[in-house]
């Protein structure tokens, strides 16, 4: 299983705060369902497809003067596995049936442009401490390629699907100055993103991605961070629906510059 996470984020002018580098590890797991023709194969309960590893994590983040951001972000998902099957029922007219013998894999891509405006600041004393909200847009394209095989009877299905999310939410950042406070941190920082959108190809569907992160600064320039992703669709293709997504833990550091 492997993953590759990238994050870039563009002013739309010159830069006014600090560019943020981070690196770290993302343990994301696969869950959810597929469907096709009939009932749901869970990927826990039917097949278990639940392995969580240890994937590497990149992100680069600039903030412009005039409050826009433009995020770009990709991902490269891919997992697979193998057991013995667990109830019965029937995927692409192929018959499921309890003990049966079964390997599967799955393939998540994904390429994502938003725009963010922090256009409300509730709070905010000088530069230091900060609380911001900002309205989210953007575009995510999905490929999804799934492939279950009954090893017992020699029978497989493959599917391979295309889908656009056209998407909207809204993205909260808190960052709080702890220098002077007779703290060990420098910072703490809080942020948060929940989107939801429509998909567009084969027969439509939605999605949703949330995120929420603390970041802990031991210096101006250097913190750690931590915290949680999940992107989830629910596609549809004819008889095909793909009700699944990743979701895990994140952690690692970041440089400001």
């Amino acid at each position: 299983m492997h993953v590759l996470l990238l994050s870039l984020c563009l002013g739309t002018q010159g830069v006014q705060e600090p560019a943020t580098l981070r690196g770290g590890a993302w343990l994301p797991r696969l869950g959810g369902t597929i469907t096709d023709g009939g009932g749901a194969i869970d990927y826990e309960t039917n097949i278990d497809m639940r392995d969580r590893e240890v994937l590497p994590l990149l992100e680069f983040q600039v903030e412009p003067i005039d409050d826009i951001v433009v995020a770009l972000f990709f991902f490269d998902f891919s997992t697979s596995g193998n057991g013995t099957f667990v109830g019965g029922d029937t995927y692409g007219g192929m018959v499921m049936t309890n003990g049966d013998a079964w390997s599967a894999s799955t393939d998540i891509q994904s390429v994502s442009m938003e725009a963010a405006w922090e256009v409300w600041e509730p709070y905010k004393s000088g530069d230091d401490d900060t609380l911001s909200f900002a309205p989210v847009v953007g575009l995510q394209w999905f490929g999804v390629k799934t492939n279950l095989t009954n090893v017992t009877n020699t029978q497989s299905r493959d599917h391979q699907n295309s889908w656009i999310a056209l998407q909207g939410g809204l993205q909260m950042d808190f960052r709080w100055d702890a220098s002077g406070e007779n703290s060990p941190l420098n910072s703490i920082g809080i942020q948060g993103q929940v989107m939801a959108g429509a998909m567009m190809g084969g027969d439509g569907g939605g999605m949703v991605s949330i995120q929420a992160g603390l970041s802990l600064g031991f210096t101006e320039s250097a913190s750690a961070f931590f915290g949680y992703r999940l992107q989830e669709l629910s596609a549809d293709d004819g008889a095909y629906t793909f009700d699944a997504g990743l979701q895990g833990l994140f952690v690692g550091a970041e440089i400001r510059f």
